[in-house]
This record gives structure tokens, C-alpha cells and sequence, in this order.
């Protein structure tokens, strides 16, 4: 966060590492495939909601789909109700970020956020420095 900061821009938000956080109230078999996972493991995709996305490889493994031969969805025909073959994005896919390598366990929330405090800060006095 502090990086996107120092290059100027005026917000930045993570997301998936609070996936795997013991309070997400994810499955824990999509939080354990989170800590498993890491940036090829990542899919994007318009198939399963008609918006592009990024989605877990294995949870389009999972779902019985080839994540490396995905046709294209009709971007006029969103359906956040159930996508192709009937599998809910989010629900039966399941999504991420980018950043999912960063991810090496579940731990509590409030560890987490603690560490990024700390980090943050460090950061921010090795720029000033």
C-alpha cells in the first residue's frame, strides 16, 4: 500500500489475503487453496459472470473446466446467477488477486493487520531515510 502511496497514487486496497484470515467466512478449502496458490495459479476470465475476472485455477480445475482453453462469454449477457455449466462465480469459482503469492497461511485478522501496520511503517521510514 505504501509503495502505490510513494508513486502517487491516492488509494490502494488488498483483498485476497484477507481470504485467509481465520474470521473470512470463505470454505476453508478455498482458503487453504489460497495459501496454496500463487500467481499462475491465477485465471482471468469473462466466462463465469460475462465480467472479466481473476479466478483460482484449481477451483476452474475443480468445476471441470480447462483454464487453459476457456472460451470467451457474451460481455451482453452478464449472469451473476449461475455462469457456464450452471457453476456460481464466487461460489463454486472462486475468485483472487494478483498479489495471491504473498499469501503463506491463515492467521487471524487482526495479526494480519497488525504485520501491514508494521511493514507500512518500515517502509515509509526507509523512503524517508
Amino acid at each position: 500500500v505504501f509503495a502505490a502511496q510513494a508513486i502517487g497514487a491516492d488509494m490502494a486496497y488488498i483483498g485476497t489475503r484477507f481470504l485467509a484470515t481465520t474470521e473470512a467466512h470463505a470454505l476453508e478449502e478455498y482458503k487453504q487453496m489460497v495459501v496454496e496458490s500463487g500467481s499462475d495459479d491465477v485465471v482471468y476470465t469473462n466466462l463465469f459472470s460475462g465480467v472479466r475476472g481473476n479466478y483460482l485455477r484449481g477451483s476452474v480445475l475443480r468445476s471441470g473446466f480447462d483454464p487453459d482453453n476457456l472460451p470467451e462469454s457474451d460481455p451482453t449477457k452478464r449472469n451473476f446467477g449461475g455462469g457456464e455449466g450452471s457453476k456460481k462465480a464466487w461460489k463454486d469459482i472462486w475468485g483472487c488477486g494478483q498479489g495471491i503469492g504473498a499469501v503463506k497461511a491463515v492467521v487471524p485478522a487482526a495479526g494480519l493487520v497488525d504485520r501491514l501496520a508494521r511493514e507500512y511503517g518500515q517502509a515509509q521510514s526507509r523512503l524517508a531515510a
